[in-house]
């Protein structure tokens, strides 16, 4: 037993047993690798309207018991608390590998762990990403929309494609990692793959123009051999409409200094949040922009009518069980309503549905 978590004299709680609702925040934890109350409240409580405090005190509890490690909080916003981030941990990885889920990430050392969480850029971007994936699942949950895979960033690093940029020859190769891959079959139809990149308004001209010219190479070159599939959307989402269409300028004047004009559709660009966005209007609306382009196109095609799935009304969260006294709430375990996407919870989570 862990004598910092129990110290001489304190009075502890029995063990946590581990029931369904706290099996299904490790699977989802596994998936997207690190996880905010408010990004697991949209995902497995949508319709639980109590500003994620059901989620908040069950991530405590499983984090205390040593299933989700507990990461410092992001920064704090002008308004409201920092929220907490949490990823698996030792025992919520043996409990998962028991059960016979693959893990994600092979890998866990918590000190590395730890350390990600004080670089900033980099959790903002992850948990920006993840909100992306999440949009995907919802859609998912709510219509005949089926997800045959998803890479997160971190799986994809294990095994990067190098490239050289078309269009520059003198260029050397370099190695191209999207912020994640996944694939949507809409009603059993066409699988559409989808390579995702989240821009936070960090990248000059220059550098965009590079990356525009490596992704072409990477998607006309080993990329169909490499992920088993001959197609892919290069989805960028951006913070506000001012960034998407510079981008998506950029890019075409990128494409056609490399001769490749005629692949404007391969790179689609959003400002829509898919945070506050529905997930059914994220990937259906027309809120996607073709390089160059000043006409709208959806990322997914329409649903057939019969589409929606209905499913049971989901019974009432079980209850959490009382918290170790040792381990007292934290005081900023709420989740912020000043921060965009990720960090945003003004406390009305999204309708699956889009309704």
């Amino acid at each position: 037993m862990n004598e910092s978590l129990h110290p001489a004299g304190a009075k502890t709680s029995r063990p946590l047993r581990v029931g369904v609702a706290d099996e299904e925040i490790l699977r989802s934890v596994n998936r997207f690798g690190y996880l905010t109350a408010a990004q697991l409240g949209r995902l497995l409580y949508p319709n639980q309207h109590d500003q994620n405090r059901y989620v908040q005190r069950r991530l405590r509890r499983l984090a205390a018991e040593g299933y989700l490690l507990r990461l410092r909080e992001l920064p704090t916003p002008r308004f409201g608390s920092a929220p907490l981030v949490y990823t698996l941990a030792d025992k919520g990885r043996r409990q998962l590998a028991v059960r016979g889920v693959p893990l994600v990430s092979p890998y866990y050392r918590p000190s590395e762990e730890l350390a990600k969480a004080w670089d900033n850029p980099f959790m903002e971007h992850t948990l920006a990403a993840v909100d992306v994936l999440l949009a995907a699942s919802m859609l998912c949950q709510a219509y005949q929309v089926a997800m045959p895979r998803l890479l997160t960033e971190r799986q994809l690093k294990r095994s990067p494609l190098r490239v050289k940029p078309a269009g520059h020859p003198e260029a050397r190769s370099v190695a191209v990692i999207p912020d994640a891959w996944f694939q949507l079959r809409v009603a059993g139809g066409d699988v559409l793959s989808i390579a995702l990149e989240l821009d936070r308004s960090t990248e000059h001209q220059k550098h965009w123009r590079q990356k525009v010219a490596a992704l072409t190479a990477w998607a006309e070159g080993s990329y169909q051999e490499a992920f088993e599939t001959d197609n892919v959307t290069i989805a960028v989402v951006t913070p506000d409409t001012r960034r998407r269409d510079q981008l998506s300028f950029w890019t075409a004047e990128e494409l056609g200094a490399i001769n490749r004009s005629e692949l404007s559709d391969l790179f689609l660009f959003t400002a829509a949040s898919p945070v506050t966005t529905s997930p059914h209007a994220f990937f259906f609306d027309p809120l996607w922009y073709p390089a160059g382009e000043a006409d709208p196109v959806s990322l997914l095609d329409p649903l057939p009518v019969d589409s929606l799935v209905e499913p049971e009304p989901p019974p009432p969260p079980p209850p959490v069980p009382p918290e170790p006294s040792v381990m007292p709430p934290a005081a900023n375990d709420e989740d912020a309503p000043g921060l965009e996407w990720a960090l945003m919870d003004d406390g009305e989570e999204a309708d699956p549905r889009g309704t």
